[in-house]
């Protein structure tokens, strides 16, 4: 699993920070395995807006406000990625969307997201905003709760080497494996301090290495 924290430059940057930021978040993107399950947090300074229609699959029915021009940059990097908004998804009163209330205005804004791929948006159960965590401030904490199921990484296994017994049909070969298995077992079995047990591994040892040359 890859959770990316991020905090995007505000609307009043410059283009040239804002493609710096996006580039680099691309970039971390890019080199996220395919198989992990990737979460994005953060604080976007983006209004996204409600058009469902347009960015179909990205958002969902249940924005808040208009889009702005970092909007569209965060809807066109989700739209790239297959990733989705998941504070949009959700059915609930506008209190428990917004995060961040202007300064003059005082209205509330949605600009803080988490954001999933859409394979994995069945296991998102809710995104909302905690109201009673402002502590005075003009934003709100997010919480979303996910069932992760985390599959364990399968380890490729060596295929097995199998022996070619075909070869002991040839004379040679039938001369050849007696002797040096012999010399393997009788070097094997020379140590006096070596208890049964070593003696069994190495003479399973010499058997094996006896088979891989010979056959």
């Amino acid at each position: 699993m890859t959770v990316v924290s991020a905090y995007a430059p505000t609307l009043v940057s410059a283009e040239i920070t804002k493609d710096s930021f996006y580039s680099c978040l691309r970039a971390t993107l890019q080199a996220v395995p395919r198989n992990d399950r990737l979460v994005i947090l953060g604080h976007f300074n983006a209004r996204v807006g409600i058009n469902h229609n347009v960015w179909s699959g990205v958002i969902g029915k249940h924005g808040l406000g208009n889009t702005n021009s970092n909007g569209l940059r965060l809807l066109n990097l989700c739209s790239e990625f297959g990733l989705v908004i998941t504070n949009t998804l959700f059915q609930q009163r506008n209190q428990r969307k917004a995060t961040w209330m202007h300064p003059r205005s005082k209205h509330w804004h949605l600009l803080d997201y988490v954001i999933t791929g859409v394979c994995d948006v069945a296991d998102v159960h809710l995104t909302r905003v905690m109201r009673g965590a402002e502590c005075w401030t003009d934003r709100r904490l997010v919480v979303s709760k996910f069932q992760l199921k985390l599959r364990p990484r399968i380890r490729k296994q060596r295929p097995q080497k199998h022996l070619n017994v075909r070869a002991c049909k040839d004379p040679a070969t039938r001369e050849n494996l007696p002797t040096k298995m012999s010399d393997l077992l009788q070097n094997s079995t020379d140590d006096s301090m070596s208890n049964a047990s070593d003696q069994r591994d190495k003479a399973y040892t010499h058997t094996t290495l006896v088979g891989d040359r010979i056959l």
